[in-house]
């Protein structure tokens, strides 16, 4: 059952990426760099993928699935996102494209049978998920023997900049709790898999730390947890001090994480 908590903070991600479709493209350059090496690293897998059609899980604007209808334009496509106003942004660029469909889903709510789809793609969605590993998991159950589960996600080391600023001045780290990289690997790794990953440093700059948090709204993701939240006066502490300590060049670092796992047919 979904809790009332869990309900609004479900309600608020959706509507924040809903008001943010429209621009996102102009201001998601890490998220955008992320899924050119997502499909990148599909490459060497396409040859061995079973029949079957391919689920996408959170298209957003739609960067993992230009790559997916590029590699595999006679594949089956299902491309879904939480959001509707993203999925219909997405739909609107690729809409027109053979074997794609493009529905609205809950990742968390998903209930697909068992061993339907060739290959699951979530890319850079997992953080939004109250319980990533289980909710990933659901994905490589969904996936069939001999096909592919590929994701990526930004890991509990992101921030390490902000953390250690709120440390400094004794302030709470108001950023939202990210997958646990390890947690993730393990549900994953359970029954006939074999299983890849990747982990890297991705960094972005900034004029100020305002304008980070400005960046975060206009990509969505100004989304927090119950609890997590700072009041105007300890906001504005934090990112003088921030400023000053960074002299106008703010740098933000990014622990993404890239799976690829392949489901073995049992032995």
């Amino acid at each position: 059952m979904t809790t009332d908590t869990n309900y609004s903070t479900k309600h608020s991600v959706k509507e924040n990426f809903s008001q943010a479709a429209s621009y996102y493209d102009e201001h998601a350059e890490v998220q955008r760099g992320i899924a050119d090496r997502l499909i990148a690293s599909l490459r060497p897998w396409i040859d061995i993928l079973p029949e079957g059609p391919i689920l996408e899980v959170g298209c957003g604007t739609g960067f993992v699935t230009q790559g997916l209808i590029e590699l595999l334009p006679d594949r089956e496509l299902e491309i879904t996102d939480i959001s509707p106003e993203m999925l219909e942004t997405c739909r609107g660029k690729y809409g027109g494209y053979k074997n794609t469909t493009f529905r609205t889903l809950d990742a968390e709510e998903f209930d697909a049978d068992p061993e339907t789809y060739a290959m699951t793609v979530n890319g850079f969605v997992a953080q939004w998920f109250k319980h990533p590993a289980i909710t990933v998991g659901k994905f490589l159950e969904a996936t069939k023997p001999g096909g592919l589960l590929l994701g990526s996600f930004p890991g509990n080391e992101s921030f390490p900049e902000w953390k250690e600023a709120c440390r400094e001045l004794g302030l709470p780290y108001t950023g939202n709790e990210l997958p646990d990289t390890e947690e993730i690997l393990i549900k994953l790794s359970g029954g006939p898999v074999q299983v890849d990953y990747y982990e890297d440093t991705v960094t972005q700059q900034f004029d100020s730390a305002a304008d980070f948090f400005r960046h975060i709204k206009k990509v969505g993701a100004g989304t927090q947890q119950q609890g997590r939240h700072l009041s105007p006066k300890e906001l504005q502490l934090l990112i003088n001090h921030w400023d000053e300590k960074s002299d106008g060049n703010i740098q933000v670092s990014y622990h993404v994480v890239f799976i690829a796992v392949k489901r073995n047919f049992d032995s």
